[in-house]
């Protein structure tokens, strides 16, 4: 069996050689057109640093916190019902209070590249093909089957009954009951059904449950979240290319999401590493954090919120956690 950094490569591999033309043509075209709008001097000129700037007005929050986290590497970040902070990395993840100081810590015997909670604090650990289970004290409660050696488990979506699997690897999502029991593969390219399919250049896929119970998708090689009955039916999208602020950059953005409880979105991006707030109608409404927020080349953006509705920002380079909060008017 392959490992994920194996796999990760194998995936980044392939786009190499089956976009890198197209999507230098096409970027770099979009790039300039942008570009030429800004600086009527030099139209062909492409400079980033503009689109660095771009939504500096929306920036309506504040970073009130920063936790920094002692582990090798830091990959996954959710916030459970109590608040509690889960950070996850190389071989264990950290249980942290409110404050940022830990309460406990979990050996898991290898890397954690995803996490999520759910109302009794059980952990669902997404483990490179596989996803185990442990309770709050740290007892490993279930191991569950592996779903093949293609496999990349990048995100981890709950909801009562149903556990939602992002699989970078095979392109679709996962559903199973919180028992283990596989029952349904979510987004395959259906023409009929006006499914898309899901175009995943790069091993960044998330999914989340918003507060009506239903599931959403990122395709990030579409630039887009995609929202899903719970039996797999494309319900609506939305999202578009644009190295502007209301758009999503790169080869495949959104990296990571995360639902606040009033059902609008808060999106992280690489490439130009920006933290953004969407209303429920795909609108942007908020900067949360900037790209000179970040160092240069930053990806991995994890996100969480919790009950006071303060974003939570997993930020690998630094291997912090990096809260933000709302300014207030």
């Amino acid at each position: 069996m392959f490992s994920f950094k194996k796999k990760k490569d194998r995936l980044v591999t392939w786009v190499i050689i089956t976009v890198s033309v197209a999507g230098i043509l096409y970027f770099g075209y979009q790039a300039i057109s942008e570009s030429s709008k800004r600086n009527q001097e030099n139209p062909f000129e492409y400079n980033v640093e503009n689109f660095k700037k771009s939504g500096a007005d929306l920036i309506h929050y504040s970073e009130v916190k920063h936790i920094q986290i002692d582990l090798q590497n830091v990959y996954g970040i959710s916030v459970g019902p109590d608040d509690n902070i889960y950070v996850s990395g190389e071989n264990s993840v950290l249980i942290l209070n409110r404050d940022g100081s830990i309460q406990s810590t979990i050996s898991t015997g290898g890397p954690v590249h995803t996490l999520s909670v759910d109302e009794n604090r059980d952990l669902y650990l997404g483990r490179d093909d596989h996803v185990e289970v442990y309770d709050r004290k740290g007892a490993k409660k279930a191991h569950w089957e592996s779903l093949g050696e293609d496999a990349i488990i990048t995100s981890i979506a709950l909801s009562k009954k149903n556990v939602f699997i992002a699989d970078a690897g095979n392109h679709i999502v996962w559903k199973f009951d919180k028992s283990g029991n596989r029952l349904k593969r979510i987004g395959e390219k259906n023409e009929a059904k006006d499914i898309p399919g899901f175009v995943i250049p790069s091993p960044f896929f998330d999914v989340a449950i918003d507060p009506d119970g239903f599931l959403w998708v990122a395709n990030p090689g579409r630039h887009s979240l995609e929202n899903y009955t719970e039996e797999g039916g494309l319900r609506s999208s939305w999202g578009e290319y644009s190295m502007e602020i209301e758009g999503f950059c790169g080869c495949c953005n959104p990296s990571h999401f995360v639902i606040l409880e009033d059902g609008s979105f808060v999106t992280s991006e690489k490439g130009i590493a920006r933290v953004k707030v969407y209303n429920r109608l795909g609108n942007v409404v908020s900067v949360v954090a900037g790209p000179d927020q970040f160092a240069e080349g930053t990806r991995g953006l994890d996100l969480a919120r919790d009950s006071s509705r303060r974003i939570y920002v997993l930020d690998p380079p630094k291997k912090a956690v990096r809260i933000f909060a709302k300014n207030k008017k």
